[in-house]
């Protein structure tokens, strides 16, 4: 899945990789070199990378391969990207703002060293927007250079979708892994809040942040899920075992007021997504209409705002001046937040088992877009996050599905959404009964 093989031109997947490794087929330096090879051939144009160093990723290689039976771990050198919001203690982390441009962390945040852990080699640091919020950085579309790959975790996105890495680390407080994965062609995958370890990462809304995983199959993303959960990475959410047989998940389309928003072809994708789930045998249930999508996402908006102006006071206070006005006007609306604002969602917050039960109902796995569009140009942001605030406040293990182009030429994905701590049947059912692959 991102690895170039040069034999073939083929690009391998994570799968791919390990297996050759433990077989003894391919070697560490052997994937490093590909790996920046491809890296050199295409990032000049997506700009995805906010810092690499070749040295530093050597001295991984050779730490790596000194370890006893290290072809056998699960990611056995498996190269893979670093949303620059991530904690690195070999790289700088900037956050993406120049407030911290010289930031060298002093140990890695807990994601980064379950990864290499696991056998994982950090390639670098790849572009975010400022703070994880609004302000865009530099990388643009892999498909069209001219539209936004997407944000938050913009470079992440962008890196897997070109090939020049297999697995890349992202995160969403609103919709910053689906909406990317979504725009640039990618499985993306944001686990049930609380579930993965989010030590050492800058946060934004702490009731919102989620760690995020973009690979380029579903089958990767269950293979390094399975990974991390079998390394015992698991914060203080639950994580359900699989209750109950595949087939008898129920799937439903989800209605609400934001499909007068969103493209006729997003809405055409998910159509498509639930007949091909049908013609293999998946159990249907009819269409929901969840009647408090607005309100929650209202809720998010005024959450994210509030908890926003309490996680950046230091920067507020030190650092004005270089803050952009995106995360000015973010901060200044959380400290505005009326008092009858911050009593509505912390009441949702209480309810939020019960707004879960409203929304699925008798069904199990819900599909709606990804987004409400293609990537919008570059100079329009990163796009709308509408389709994902809901289910982030409701902290739903939700997954992007990459479906085909539009006549724009321009990747289309449908998102997968299933009930909190039901992380792995929503990825193996999504494998089994909705996976179109690239």
């Amino acid at each position: 899945m991102t690895v170039v093989n040069k034999a073939t031109g083929n690009i391998q997947s994570i799968k791919s990789i390990t297996e050759k490794v433990r077989a003894g087929d391919l070697g560490a330096i052997e994937i490093i070199e590909d790996t920046r090879q491809v890296i050199s051939d295409i990032d000049g144009g997506v700009k995805a990378w906010q810092s690499l160093d070749w040295d530093k990723v050597n001295r991984q290689v050779d730490l790596l391969i000194s370890r006893p039976n290290w072809r056998s771990l699960p990611l056995a050198a498996v190269p893979i990207a670093v949303k620059d919001l991530y904690d690195t203690a070999d790289f700088v982390t900037t956050y993406g703002s120049d407030i911290y441009k010289e930031h060298m962390p002093a140990a890695d945040a807990g994601l980064v060293s379950i990864m290499r852990a696991l056998g994982a080699i950090i390639i670098g640091k790849t572009v975010t927007t400022e703070f994880a919020f609004w302000q865009a950085g530099p990388t643009v579309n892999p498909y069209d250079h001219s539209r936004t790959p997407g944000g938050s975790s913009s470079g992440s996105a962008a890196a897997v979708a070109t090939g020049m890495v297999p697995l890349a680390l992202g995160s969403q407080t609103a919709a910053s892994t689906i909406r990317p994965a979504s725009y640039c062609g990618t499985v993306g995958f944001k686990p049930s809040l609380g579930l993965l370890p989010l030590d050492g990462v800058k946060a934004l809304a702490p009731s919102l942040d989620t760690a995020g995983l973009f690979t380029r199959s579903i089958t990767d993303m269950i293979m390094v899920f399975n990974a991390i959960i079998a390394k015992g990475a698991i914060g203080q959410a639950p994580l359900n075992s699989v209750s109950k047989p595949l087939s008898e998940l129920v799937l439903s389309k989800l209605a609400g007021t934001w499909e007068k928003q969103v493209e006729p072809a997003c809405l055409e994708t998910v159509d498509l997504c639930h007949t091909l789930a049908t013609a293999k045998g998946c159990t249907t249930a009819k269409t929901i209409e969840f009647k408090n999508f607005d309100r929650l996402t209202d809720d998010q908006i005024a959450l994210m705002a509030a908890e926003a102006s309490n996680s950046f006071d230091f920067e507020w206070q030190t650092a004005h001046g270089k803050l952009s006005d995106h995360i000015k006007r973010l901060i200044s609306d959380g400290q505005q937040l009326t008092a009858e604002s911050r009593t509505r969602f912390e009441e949702t917050q209480k309810t939020i088992e019960q707004f879960e039960k409203n929304l699925f109902g008798q069904s199990d796995i819900l599909i709606c877009p990804s987004t409400l569009d293609t990537a919008p140009e570059l100079a329009d942001g990163t796009g709308s996050p509408l389709m994902s605030r809901a289910f982030t406040l409701l902290g739903l293990p939700s997954l992007s599905l990459p479906y085909g182009l539009a006549d724009n030429g321009l990747p289309l994905g449908v998102q997968v959404v299933a009930r909190r701590g039901n992380d792995l049947s929503l990825l193996l059912f999504a494998e089994k009964y909705l996976d179109k692959g690239l």
